[in-house]
């Protein structure tokens, strides 16, 4: 490479590189949000713990979340072993990969084509279109830009495999060994990347011109030797299409384990079909133009005929036309594939998502399509005078609004709150009314979570999972005979629906029907036996029903799923330092759960520094039982709760008398 081209080279790295830091960086003061950051890292115990020889074997086993990508566990861990709990360090990974992958397609792109400026733009593009924001300010998304990071190493790897094999060259089989070990750490980092052999058989025909035997091969960038033979192309693919197999098992077994599969699996194929049709074309359009960005868009079950005839001949067309100028144009044939092809694995057509379409699916496909757009803008501007001068203008144009688009999609993504009030939009959007109130349910706004979820059933009136959400909001608002009604209608709609059972078992337990609750929280234990809520809950019962026992070890058996449960941990503590049954009494461990409390929410509850007390005078440690009821009595008179100040001074007397406290039978 000429000096020149050097300077040119580094020049674009480091203005994708610092520009996509730079567009990304109020994403570092962002927070977790409650949409799956929880199950990645906040409410994982095994990752938030950090780097622990557990932590690493479990991040190998098969089935957590419905799929298995280790090397995205390893990643969350390692975040959560340097920056713990601040989620600024979390996004300040996903952004550097993000532009560590944009530099990497730019390089990838220059070095098989010799077109620097079209590459370029390809790199820029893909680093500053608002459609990747959701896998970059998205922490549970790492997974998307992980694996792209090792897609893209597996592509520079095979481009030198290439490149050596035609001396030959002694580091071809280095580099073809090094394609294959990228796309492993790809694979088990998001298996999405399964279609990366295809892409390579694309390559192959062009920009590589691999195709041809015994003569010339045409590739767009001038005249290419000879290619070894699509015989030979496709044995050296073998290796990859096995680790593509094997990925894809081990995929469909881990959402089988988990239950992965949505009530969109049980649509008519039909239904799939025609909505994969269009969201091949909404993707193509919000890639050309991107309006209506969201992190959740609905399933639409009717479409008007005549849009579906558009859409059609729509795709038919640019197929048709990109098998028409594939010798001339061969980026258009291998743009548009690349595009169809990785999307495939995301249409519901195969295994079903929840989703028909999200804008994480096209993080990696979108690159054919700016290939396509990209080079074929290059060839239409050679024809017109100063037409390179027009082209440069409207990429700089076309690229600053990509940034301002992309600025004011990452805004949404600074909280919850923020995310899910725009995932309501438009109206039209169920789904998104129904996670605005879900989240507005988990932050107590019951009214407005009512409203929320009033707007998603009068869109969706029979589907069980919307009435399941209105049925939970009723129970916490107190209206018992309403939840109960609402969720067994839930129920009748779509008997599988296993998050009904915690809720309606709070329900029947409000009215005070103990056995009918007990019964509701054990099916959704048989229905998910992880379900920690759901032994706490039967616990609760159980001690309604004077069986405390058996109470004790639900709470046992939730905390053993979940150690983090703050009231769980507080309210056995007292159980086991105040019942008023000597055998079921255990100072030492409920100091340790009332501890574990008290550092979770760091001394701030006078609640559960009143239950620490109560534990230290179980096992007779009365000096710091004094000095915990002192500072909880403490802290409730300055937070103006008089009866709880009034009460642990109460308490205080007892230890001070060393003595515990124990209920009265």
């Amino acid at each position: 490479m000429a000096r020149k081209d050097c300077w040119r080279v580094a020049a674009v790295c480091l203005v994708l590189g610092l520009g996509t830091v730079a567009l990304y960086s109020p994403a570092f003061h962002f927070g977790f949000v409650n949409y799956d950051d929880q199950i990645y890292v906040t409410a994982n115990g095994h990752v938030n713990r950090g780097l622990t020889a557990e932590g690493v074997r479990w991040a190998f086993q098969a089935g957590y979340a419905g799929n298995w990508h280790p090397m995205t566990w390893l990643s969350h861990i390692m975040d959560c072993q340097v920056f713990g709990p601040k989620a600024g360090g979390h996004h300040g990974t996903s952004v550097l990969l993000h532009a560590l992958n944009s530099m990497l397609l730019f390089l990838v792109l220059r070095r098989m084509t010799g077109a620097l400026w079209r590459s370029a733009a390809v790199g820029a593009f893909f680093a500053w279109h608002p459609l990747h924001v959701e896998s970059v300010a998205w922490i549970a998304e790492r997974k998307d830009v992980l694996s792209a990071f090792f897609w893209m190493l597996a592509m520079w790897a095979y481009v030198r495999y290439v490149e050596e094999s035609k001396a030959p060259s002694p580091k071809a089989k280095i580099y073809y060994l090094g394609t294959l070990v990228w796309f492993t750490l790809g694979l088990m980092s998001k298996p999405m990347v399964v279609t990366l052999p295809c892409v390579l058989l694309l390559l192959d025909w062009w920009p590589l011109g691999r195709w041809q035997s015994g003569q010339a091969a045409a590739g767009g960038e001038g005249e290419r030797p000879a290619g070894p033979g699509k015989l030979q192309l496709l044995t050296e693919k073998i290796p990859f299409f096995v680790l593509s197999l094997g990925a894809s098992i081990v995929t469909l077994v881990a959402a089988h384990r988990e239950g992965a599969a949505s009530a969109v699996a049980r649509l008519p194929f039909k239904i799939r079909f025609v909505t994969a049709g269009v969201s091949y074309f909404r993707y193509l359009e919000k890639t050309v133009w991107p309006s209506d960005l969201g992190a959740m868009y609905p399933f639409v079950i009717h479409y008007p005929k005549w849009e579906l005839i558009c859409i059609a001949l729509v795709l038919a067309g640019i197929s048709a036309v990109a098998w028409q100028v594939r010798k001339a144009r061969p980026f258009w044939l291998v743009g548009w594939l690349w595009y169809a092809g990785m999307l495939f694995p995301v249409m519901n057509l195969v295994a079903a998502g929840g989703q028909p379409m999200a804008d994480r699916y096209m993080y990696l496909p979108s690159i054919g399509l700016l290939v396509l757009i990209c080079w074929d803008a290059y060839d239409l501007a050679g024809r017109w005078r100063m037409g390179g001068v027009i082209l440069g203008g409207l990429c700089g144009v076309a690229l600053a609004a990509c940034c301002v688009t992309t600025s004011n999609q990452l805004q949404y993504w600074r909280n919850e709150g923020t995310l899910l009030s725009r995932v309501t939009e438009p109206e039209t959007n169920f789904l998104g009314h129904a996670n605005y109130a879900a989240y507005l349910m988990n932050h107590n706004q019951l009214k407005q979570a009512q409203a929320e979820c009033d707007k998603a059933v009068s869109i969706v009136p029979k589907y069980g999972l919307v009435q399941g959400l209105l049925g939970n909001i009723l129970m916490l608002e107190g209206k018992y005979d309403d939840a109960i009604a609402t969720l067994r209608s839930a129920q009748r709609l779509d008997p599988s629906l296993a998050a009904i059972h915690v809720p309606l078992g709070r329900a029947l337990l409000g009215k005070k029907r103990l056995e009918e609750a007990a019964g509701e929280f054990r099916l959704a234990i048989e229905t998910e036996p992880r379900n920690y809520e759901a032994h706490d809950w039967l616990g609760r019962t159980l001690l309604a029903e004077g069986k405390t026992a058996d109470g004790v070890a639900e709470f046992h058996k939730s905390l053993a799923l979940q150690p983090n449960q703050v009231e769980v941990l507080n309210n056995l503590a007292w159980m086991l330092a105040t019942n008023p049954r000597g055998e079921l009494r255990n100072g030492a461990e409920a100091v340790q759960l009332a501890r574990r409390a008290c550092e979770l929410t760091r001394d701030t509850q006078f609640i559960f520094l009143g239950t620490l007390a109560a534990a230290y005078a179980e096992a007779g440690r009365f000096d710091e039982a004094v000095a915990t009821a002192q500072k909880a009595a403490d802290l409730a008179a300055k937070e103006g709760n008089k009866a709880a100040a009034s009460r642990n001074l109460e308490l205080l007397q007892i230890y001070r008398s060393r003595q515990a406290f124990h209920q009265k039978p």
